[in-house]
C-alpha cells in the first residue's frame, strides 16, 4: 500500500529533506531506535518538548478535579441490545491505481505529484495499526492513498477528562468534551482543525470531566446538538447542562444501549452504543461504551467503565461487538480491566487520557501487557488517528497553541 497526501481544512503537511509530503508531520528522531516507552518514576520531570514526543511524556500542570458524589439513575428495564456483528463492505478500489503513484525514476518528483510516497511502492503491509508514537521507524513511509477517504480522531492534550473529536466525509462528531480545566485544550485543537460547529456531542455519562467543558467549548465553536443516556437530573452535571442547553437553544435528546449512528452520506462509518442499566452499580459502571467502526476498523470508547461494569456488559452484549483495534482505555487508567473484557476486546493500542509515569494500576496493567499505549496529556501535542478502513495511522501532531 502507498499512502499520500491528504489536505484537511485547516490542517497544513509539510515536507521532509526529500520533499517528500507528509499528511501529519510525526514529530520523531529518525536516527533514534523505535522502542516503547516505559513508565518513568513519578518523581521525574513531566514536562516535554514540543517535536520530541518518543520522550518520556509528561503532565500540564493541572488539578484533577475531586470526583462527584453522584447518584445512580433509578430502576430502568434492560433492553436486548443487537446481537449482530457489524459488517461493512470496503469501497471498491479506483480503475487506475497507477495514477496514484510516482512511477520509478531517479529524477526529482515533479510538482505536481507532491504528497506521493516514494519512487518505489509501499512495502506489503503486515499490521493494521501503525503506531509511529511507540515504534516511529515502523513503515516510517507510510502515507495513505490521495484519494483515500478518512475517518479521523483527535485527541486533545488533556489528563483526567475525556474529549475526542471525530471527522468524517465533512461531518463532525465529539464523545464527551472534557471539564473546565480542559475546555481551552478542545478550543485550541478544534480551532487548528479549522471547525466551526460540531454536529453532534454523544455524552458517555453525566459527570463533570466528560462534560462540563462544553461550557467553554461553546463559546468557541457551534454544537448542533447534545446527545445523552442518562436522565438529565441524575447529577449536578446533568442538571448544569439541562440549563446550559436550554440558554444557548442546544437541543439534548435521549439515546439508549443498541441505538446506531452514522457519519457520511452513505454512513460508512457506524456509532454503536453499548451500556449497563444495573441500578446497583454506579454511574461510572453504566457508562455508555461507543464502538466507532469504518470498514474493517473500528476503535472503542469505554469511558469509565471498571472491573464490575466490564463484568456485567459481558452478560448481555455479544462480545464480538467489542471487537477493537483501538481502545480509549477505561477510566483514565486508574484500574486494571476485567481479563475476559480485555481478551474480548482485543486491542493493539490503547489511548490514555492521562499522564505517562503516574504509576497507576491501569498504566502497571499495560505494561504487564506489553500493549503500547499514547497518552494524551503531553504539552503542545494532540493524538491523531486515521484510518482508510484498511490500517491506523496514529501519531502525535504539534499544536499550534500552547
Amino acid at each position: 500500500m502507498i499512502a499520500l497526501l491528504l489536505v484537511f481544512p485547516g490542517c497544513i503537511g509539510c515536507a521532509d529533506e526529500g520533499g517528500v509530503s507528509f499528511l501529519y508531520p510525526t514529530a520523531t528522531v529518525a536516527d533514534e531506535p523505535a522502542v516503547t516507552p516505559e513508565p518513568t518514576p513519578a518523581s521525574e520531570s513531566e514536562s516535554v518538548t514540543a517535536g520530541e514526543p518518543e520522550t518520556t511524556p509528561g503532565s500540564e500542570p493541572e488539578t484533577t478535579p475531586a470526583a462527584e458524589t453522584e447518584p445512580a439513575p433509578a430502576d430502568a428495564s434492560v433492553p436486548t441490545p443487537a446481537g449482530a456483528q457489524v459488517t461493512l463492505t470496503p469501497e471498491p478500489a479506483g480503475a487506475d491505481e497507477g495514477d496514484d503513484f510516482v512511477p520509478p525514476s531517479p529524477e526529482p518528483p515533479d510538482p505536481s505529484k507532491q504528497g506521493h510516497p516514494t519512487p518505489a511502492p509501499t512495502e506489503q503491509l503486515s499490521e493494521t495499526v501503525i503506531d509511529h508514537i511507540n515504534f516511529p521507524k515502523e513503515y516510517r513511509d507510510f502515507r495513505f492513498k490521495r484519494d483515500a477517504k478518512l475517518l479521523e480522531i483527535w485527541f486533545p492534550n488533556i489528563r483526567d477528562a475525556d474529549s475526542a473529536v471525530l471527522i468524517f466525509d465533512g461531518q463532525v462528531y465529539m464523545i464527551d468534551c472534557g471539564d473546565e480545566s480542559s475546555a481551552s485544550r478542545n478550543i485550541v485543537l478544534l480551532q487548528q482543525l479549522g471547525i466551526q460547529k460540531v454536529d453532534i456531542l454523544f455524552n458517555s455519562h453525566p459527570h463533570h470531566d466528560h462534560i462540563k467543558g462544553l461550557g467553554l467549548t461553546a463559546d468557541a465553536v457551534e454544537f448542533g446538538e447534545v446527545k445523552v443516556c442518562f436522565p438529565l437530573d441524575s447529577t449536578e452535571s446533568g442538571l448544569w447542562l439541562q440549563q446550559f442547553a436550554e440558554e444557548r437553544n442546544i437541543p439534548v435528546s435521549e439515546y439508549q444501549s443498541g441505538d446506531w449512528f452514522t457519519m457520511g452520506k452513505n454512513g460508512e462509518v457506524t456509532l454503536l452504543f453499548l451500556r449497563n442499566y444495573d441500578p446497583m452499580m454506579d454511574m461510572n459502571n453504566q457508562s455508555a461504551q461507543t464502538v466507532v467502526r469504518y470498514k474493517d476498523r473500528s476503535i472503542l470508547f469505554t469511558a469509565d467503565m471498571e472491573k464490575n461494569g466490564q463484568a456485567q456488559i459481558l452478560k448481555h452484549v455479544d462480545p464480538a461487538l467489542l471487537k477493537c483495534d483501538i481502545i480509549k482505555y477505561p477510566h483514565h487508567a486508574k484500574n486494571a480491566m476485567y481479563e475476559d473484557f480485555y481478551n474480548a476486546v482485543g486491542a493493539k493500542l490503547a489511548v490514555v487520557t492521562s499522564v505517562q509515569g503516574r504509576r497507576d494500576v491501569g498504566q502497571k496493567y499495560l505494561v504487564a501487557k506489553h500493549m503500547p499505549a499514547a497518552y494524551t496529556s503531553i504539552k503542545g501535542q494532540f493524538i491523531h488517528l486515521a484510518t482508510d478502513g484498511d490500517v491506523w495511522l496514529c501519531e502525535y501532531v504539534s499544536s499550534n497553541g500552547k
